[in-house]
């Protein structure tokens, strides 16, 4: 892990420290872990798309009958531990496609959390482009969003943008809103503006969501 700076006076901090001890100013650093944990659930989506897709096409070969079973998961649940903080990152991503042209795109959703002192599950989605910056705050730039879960009313909102701008991730507020609409959720439409100004339209299909939110509860020691 690298040295930190204070962003009011530039002075190097602790990474565990929550204020600067040089100015006083609040140090926002409990994001860091979760956010590493979702560039890098992103960077393998493509993979476990293509695994998963093999696996399916080798079933209907061989005829396997699969209209009794319980569907699987669409989640794909992972745990990363830093190693100077051993604090134990949980995180799950789902698949999105492109909801026009119907095919998988190496982006999607994501469920994560941490066993440190954030006793939240936050929510965060990737894009397969830019995202369009509406605005600049202290933690930098910040992009809209639109979410619409099944047939619920659409959820707009700002969010901070990560990654070159391909990764939206959603405050705690923001996050204590969605993600409890997601729990027996089946489909979530995500909207977002491309550096283009064009909406870009994304779509996931979801099952066990409130399994691996359980999951996630569990491995971050999150009181229900």
């Amino acid at each position: 892990m690298g040295i930190k700076y204070c962003k009011a006076c530039k002075k190097p901090i602790k990474a565990t420290d929550t204020h600067c001890k040089t100015c006083g100013a609040e140090y926002k650093n409990s994001m860091a872990v979760p956010l590493i944990i979702l560039v890098v659930i992103i960077a393998i989506g493509g993979a476990i798309y293509a695994l998963s897709s093999n696996d399916d096409a080798d079933k209907e070969i061989h005829g396997q009958d699969t209209k009794t079973s319980v569907p699987p998961s669409s989640w794909e649940y992972m745990t990363k531990s830093d190693p100077v903080s051993n604090v134990a990152s949980h995180a799950a991503f789902a698949q999105f496609i492109n909801f026009d042209t119907r095919k998988p795109i190496e982006a999607g959703f994501t469920l994560m959390c941490n066993s440190g002192k954030d006793k939240i599950i936050m929510a965060g989605m990737s894009s397969e482009h830019p995202i369009k910056t509406d605005s600049f705050n202290s933690d930098g730039p910040m992009g809209r969003y639109t979410i619409k879960v099944d047939e619920l009313e659409p959820v707009h909102g700002v969010a901070r943008l990560a990654s070159h701008n391909t990764v939206i991730v959603l405050s705690d507020m923001q996050s204590g809103e969605i993600v409890p609409q997601l729990a027996n959720a089946k489909r979530v439409i995500v909207q977002v503006s491309n550096t283009s100004d064009r909406l870009v339209n994304y779509e996931v299909s979801l099952s066990g969501t409130q399994d691996i939110i359980n999951k996630l509860k569990s491995g971050c020691k999150i009181a229900n």
